[in-house]
């Protein structure tokens, strides 16, 4: 069994839970987590001596800034699409270091004081997506190592490339010539969640792990993907298909085939452009 059957395994070996968006704040105290909103839509916040807006309202005292939900209060008024805005809030909110628990609850009082009812569940969705990714995106940033599917940062990659390219300039060697980078990207199905997404590249890891054993560089590039550094040999284009085989096959828990795109990336001449192939690689 692959790991990531054995992970969907244990997840629904557990015993099922009512899900409760709100979140233990939010239950114990729920008429302090309403947002105090005005006649436009927008928060209304007092203003202290010094003139700071005071943020009550949506979770003031946990130190979230309630304006961070004006776009889903927005679409709520107007009665448009809550996707867009709260994808945009989810991002917002990771970025300014709020939890997710909290995130949820103050999405679940906005909706309460609105509409009058808990959060639309295309709203939770498209919150926790958005801040799940930026929140990887920022731990990917101070490791060197994924922490679930511990491939090697995009950082580490980058500056593992940088040392080749320094070592071919030494030994009058050429790193087009020398090395590659071979790409992974799993095709997920519409639909697939970025918990599922994750799991995905996990099993990608395993599978390079064993094809690429020596001491190449397995690197994740950004959300989608993840790359071998390895040394250009002639068995490089068979090992690249013993990659493509297992990852198409790693599951053992379905018939369905595993698609993934997985090609052999060339590498430029000079240090600047291999950063930059890196970084396109890193593009969503």
């Amino acid at each position: 069994m692959s790991l990531f059957a054995d992970i969907r395994r244990r997840f629904d070996l557990r015993p099922p839970k009512s899900l409760n968006l709100a979140g233990s704040l939010a239950r114990s105290t729920p008429e302090a987590s309403s947002p105090d909103l005005g006649s436009s839509g927008g928060p209304r916040g007092r203003r202290d001596p010094h003139g700071a807006q005071e943020h009550g309202g949506i979770h003031g005292g946990l130190g979230i800034d309630r304006s961070a939900y004006l776009a889903i209060a927005e679409a709520l008024h107007d009665g448009t699409d809550v996707v867009p805005a709260s994808d945009e809030v989810g991002r917002r909110l990771a970025a300014d270091g709020v939890s997710l628990l909290e995130a949820l609850d103050g999405l679940s009082a906005l909706y309460r004081s609105i509409a009058g009812g808990e959060p639309a569940f295309a709203a939770v969705r498209a919150l926790s997506s958005s801040w799940a990714e930026a929140s990887l995106i920022y731990l990917h940033t101070l490791s060197c190592e994924d922490p679930l599917t511990g491939l090697s940062s995009l950082a580490h990659l980058r500056s593992r490339l940088g040392e080749l390219y320094r070592e071919a300039e030494f030994r009058g060697t050429s790193v087009p010539q020398t090395h590659a980078l071979v790409v992974v990207e799993p095709l997920n199905p519409p639909g697939t969640s970025p918990f599922e997404r994750e799991l995905r590249l996990v099993d990608v890891a395993e599978c390079l792990r064993i094809v690429f054993c020596g001491g190449d560089v397995l690197g994740r590039v950004g959300t989608r993907r993840a790359a071998a550094l390895v040394g250009r040999d002639p068995n490089l284009p068979e090992q690249v298909e013993t990659v493509r085989a297992l990852i198409t096959q790693w599951r053992l828990d379905t018939d369905v085939p595993q698609l993934a795109r997985v090609w052999i990336e060339g590498l430029p001449g000079s240090e600047a452009m291999g950063e930059r192939v890196l970084d396109e690689l890193a593009r969503p």
